[in-house]
């Protein structure tokens, strides 16, 4: 398996935005987790509670299937889910979690995932798009 036109495809779309991100090769997926910007502004980049809240895309290209999973504080939740909106593939609110900020404010975190099989080429840079808009916010 090579990850490595999946790898290039995100770095396009999405390079700019991802902080602290990681590719993994692994189990027949390509994977590649970040912090969402909104994350990294409200929580920082380098804590325990900061690394169970990464997000990621995963790629997995011989059934052409693919997720996303994006975490982001809830106050800009509204934002988020509108930039999702534009994929071709429906977003959903799957969890949400309380999490310490480091001025000891309780910060809930939303998730939402983007989950398709049989994705073509041009669905998967639209559901990257439309990832970047969630990624690109104001604030962000």
């Amino acid at each position: 398996m090579d990850c490595t036109p999946f790898f290039s495809v995100v770095e396009e779309y999405l390079g700019e935005h991802l902080a602290r991100a990681r590719r993994t090769e692994t189990g027949g997926q390509c994977v590649v987790d970040f912090f969402h910007p909104l994350t990294v502004a409200r929580l920082g980049d380098d804590s325990l509670v900061t690394a169970f809240n990464r997000s990621g895309i995963v790629w997995a290209p011989p059934a052409r299937r693919l997720g996303v999973q994006l975490r982001v504080p809830e106050a800009h939740e509204e934002t988020v889910a509108a930039a999702l909106a534009d994929a071709p593939f429906p977003a959903e609110r799957t969890d949400h979690r309380g999490a310490s900020a480091p001025d000891g404010e309780m910060v809930m975190l939303v998730h939402y995932a983007v989950r398709a099989t049989d994705v073509s080429d041009e669905e998967l840079r639209a559901t990257l798009s439309a990832v970047w808009n969630a990624l690109a916010t104001p604030e962000g």
